[in-house]
């Protein structure tokens, strides 16, 4: 569990989740920090602290949006990346990753495209690498078995190829890709900082059981629709999941956010501000 934050002498600890920057003790947002990759109290995979584990790889083309692919699984994968205009490969950057919904068979690289345009602006503000992974899924949702690995040697090409701060690996996942996320983080949370989940349950893959038996308590930003019915009803099982992390110590607007938004089963823009 996480429990060695370490805290600024003001007692006014910032803690940043993606490009979302929050106080700690005020659970408002900063909008006077420019740039989560030198805020001086944000979070990595163990809390609060200023050790770097650089990746120091180059090579890689920036700064812009590209296409790459990594040989997994049997086979080549694509994968979608931006660069952000003030990458400089002597400072280690931190990479958030991005997952999509399930929109049927065929639409999984259209849809891992659009959740990385929909980051870039962000990414290019706040200094931080986006990478948008396709599923693997026949109807385009997410098979953890099989798209767990492929992650792994899609971090290992972005660690050779850019300069990533390893400490400091985000995630996000809308719909299928949020189910798929949930998983990820709670069964992988100590190689990871922090993640938003949009629209995404532990029912799907990770298990109620998941946040109880996670290495640590991983800060989780989670936002759901207010009429956000699809499926199982996903308004409702969210709440339910709410529940389950404050019983496994979770505390709210400290480790977990909860936004409600008006709106259906989309992913609310508020996430990237």
């Amino acid at each position: 569990m996480l429990i060695d934050w370490k805290k600024r002498k003001s007692n006014k600890t910032k803690l940043a989740i993606l490009g979302l920057i929050f106080a700690v003790s005020q659970t408002q947002a900063l909008p006077d920090i420019a740039s989560f990759i030198d805020c001086a109290d944000v979070i990595f995979n163990s809390g609060f602290h200023d050790d770097s584990q650089a990746s120091n790889g180059s090579g890689g083309s920036f700064p812009g949006a590209f296409t790459r692919s990594v040989f997994s699984q049997g086979q080549n994968r694509n994968y979608y990346i931006s660069i952000p205009p003030d990458y400089d490969p002597t400072i280690a950057s931190p990479l958030l990753l991005t997952w999509h919904g399930a929109g049927g068979a065929g639409t999984a690289p259209s849809f891992a495209i659009a959740h990385r345009d929909f980051w870039q602006p962000t990414g290019d503000f706040n200094n931080f690498i986006v990478v948008a992974q396709e599923s693997t899924g026949a109807t385009g949702g997410w098979v953890p078995a099989t798209d767990f690995l492929i992650l792994n040697d899609i971090l290992d090409d972005m660690y050779a190829s850019y300069n990533i701060e390893q400490t400091r690996i985000y995630g996000h996942g809308f719909s299928s890709g949020g189910h798929a996320m949930h998983a990820l983080m709670l069964q992988n949370a100590a190689d990871y900082a922090a993640y938003v989940i949009s629209a995404g349950v532990l029912e799907a893959f990770a298990g109620l059981n998941a946040p109880a038996n996670a290495s640590r308590i991983i800060p989780l930003y989670v936002s759901i629709g207010s009429n956000d019915t699809a499926g199982p009803n996903l308004n409702m099982l969210t709440h339910s999941d709410h529940i389950v992390f404050n019983n496994a110590g979770w505390v709210d607007n400290k480790t977990y956010w909860l936004d409600e938004f008006i709106g259906g089963h989309v992913i609310d823009a508020q996430v990237r501000i």
